[in-house]
């Protein structure tokens, strides 16, 4: 998990960070690890919603695929509150407690949906990666009422809490792993710079 939350710091390649980034970077996951209040809901389909149909990288995505999930993720208000709070007081430790708190909320999906029981399942796809649009995860929230687990949205679109997000899940069909195509920062990429991706 560091190894990720380097990356999204721009530890990229040979970089290596010096051991005041590394005592801040234990620090956060302490603190995050102890504000989370994290919560995961899903809903499982077979057939495609409208915003799915209307998008040729969410059906690429799902094709061969026998179902899929819907689902919605967060670490909760605490987190944001202590982010926020970061941002005016110490601008070094907020840059990686931000960084450690969206790898905590991927690693901890990742965990959740490895206990769900469902075979062949496919890595999740979320709004924003490349040729789809981030005002899907608010098609998404509302379809799995996600202000069940405290999710809701600003006028802008943008997810409250900040650390949330939504996804789609296949079921079935071929293993595709993921791929740097699909990326919505492929063109600026600090990994692809240095022959190196952010995935395993």
């Amino acid at each position: 998990m560091k190894r990720q939350i380097l990356k999204h710091l721009g530890f990229a390649g040979a970089a290596e960070p010096d051991d005041f980034t590394l005592e801040l970077l234990d620090k956060a996951i302490v603190d995050v690890e102890e504000l989370l209040d994290f919560h995961y809901i899903y809903s499982y389909y077979t057939e495609y919603q409208s915003f799915i149909n209307n998008n040729t990288a969410y059906t690429e995505y799902l094709k061969g695929a026998e179902a899929y999930l819907l689902c919605a993720t967060t670490l909760g208000l605490a987190v944001d509150k202590r982010l926020k709070r970061l941002q005016m007081e110490d601008m070094s430790y907020a840059v990686v407690f931000d960084a450690a708190a969206s790898v905590i909320l991927e690693v901890k999906a990742d965990a959740f949906e490895r206990t769900l029981p469902y075979k062949n399942m496919g890595f999740r796809f979320c709004p924003g990666y490349g040729g789809t649009s981030i005002i899907d995860n608010k098609e998404i929230a509302q379809l799995l009422h996600a202000e069940r687990i405290g999710i809701s949205f600003l006028e802008s679109g943008l997810m409250i809490p900040l650390k949330s997000m939504t996804g789609i899940v296949k079921i079935g069909g071929e293993k595709r792993p993921k791929n740097c195509d699909a990326c919505p920062v492929f063109v600026s990429c600090q990994y692809r710079r240095v022959g190196k991706r952010c995935y395993k």
